[in-house]
């Protein structure tokens, strides 16, 4: 069998085109190694094996300019620190793919719930228990839009300087006597619990019945509906039984509008009959129209 074949011949050896050969030459990452009487130029059947090398680190990520270090590396026989670098950076960028498909799976179950919830309806549900991480500051000035905005970028920020990402939905936590008397100004908020919460941070709802009111609107319009849902709650003979929370429904991604937000109202209740309007454990409960503000 001939050791020397022409560009043509290698690059069908190879499963390879001629193109990706004469760009590799141009780069100094794999030349013909004979030049015969006639003027071609032949590569060598060891030279496979550098091809195959090549083809390798390329599948693992490596970018073309690094690539004569790592076949130095190789032909030194010094390629144990370059493989393992090499797997802890794929981890990496593994946790980091991980990361961002829980963001989309979050973002898509969040706004598909709230496509499913009609707005301005009072609704009872039988919530399950969830489990939040509260951020370790109380905001304040969270009635305006401005205060919201300024709340929303610390929030975030403190999450970065720790290298994570809040999940979604996030919202705030209102205390019960806060939310009665329409003290909205300051709350906490907070994002899903993960492995990483501190266990200072964790806060847990637990599963009970719920009155669910979803808005979509501007922040002021939102505060107006969430100040007049004591009233309709004692109208329909509610009674609020803990901590409220304010669940931002990916209202960018929903609405493609910064102005406009839709929020749902999560309120546990139990009532005189204890079904109020409906009970239902999912999206598309019965609910009345409620005209808030």
């Amino acid at each position: 069998m001939s050791r020397r074949y022409t560009s043509g011949q290698f690059a069908r050896l190879c499963h390879t085109t001629k193109e990706t050969l004469f760009h590799y030459d141009r780069l100094g990452l794999l030349r013909p190694q004979y030049k015969g009487e006639n003027g071609y130029r032949y590569y060598d059947i060891r030279q496979f094996l550098q091809f195959d090398m090549i083809t390798l680190f390329k599948e693992t990520g490596t970018p073309l300019k690094d690539m004569s270090a790592c076949l130095a590396a190789a032909a030194e026989g010094d390629i144990l620190p370059l493989l393992e670098e090499k797997s802890r950076r794929l981890a990496e960028e593994r946790r980091r793919l991980a990361e961002r498909e829980r963001l989309v799976t979050s973002l898509l179950h969040v706004v598909r719930e709230a496509r499913a919830t009609e707005v301005d309806c009072l609704l009872l549900r039988v919530m399950p228990s969830f489990r939040w991480e509260l951020q370790p500051q109380r905001m304040r000035g969270l009635d305006t839009e401005a205060g919201i905005v300024q709340a929303s970028a610390l929030f975030m920020e403190g999450y970065r300087r720790a290298g994570r990402s809040p999940g979604l939905p996030t919202g705030i936590l209102y205390q019960l006597d806060d939310f009665l008397t329409g003290r909205l100004a300051d709350g906490d908020l907070f994002g899903p619990a993960d492995g990483e919460t501190p266990p200072e941070r964790l806060w847990e709802s637990a599963a009970a019945l719920h009155a669910v009111y979803a808005h979509r609107g501007p922040w002021e319009e939102q505060i107006a509906c969430w100040r007049a849902l004591p009233a309709l709650l004692r109208e329909r003979g509610l009674c609020p039984a803990g901590p409220v929370c304010m669940l931002e429904m990916g209202s960018y991604a929903l609405t493609g509008n910064s102005a406009e937000c839709v929020m749902h109202c999560h309120v546990p209740v139990i009532g005189d009959n204890e079904s109020g309007t409906a009970t239902h454990s999912g999206p598309g409960a019965d609910g009345e129209p409620f005209a808030c503000g």
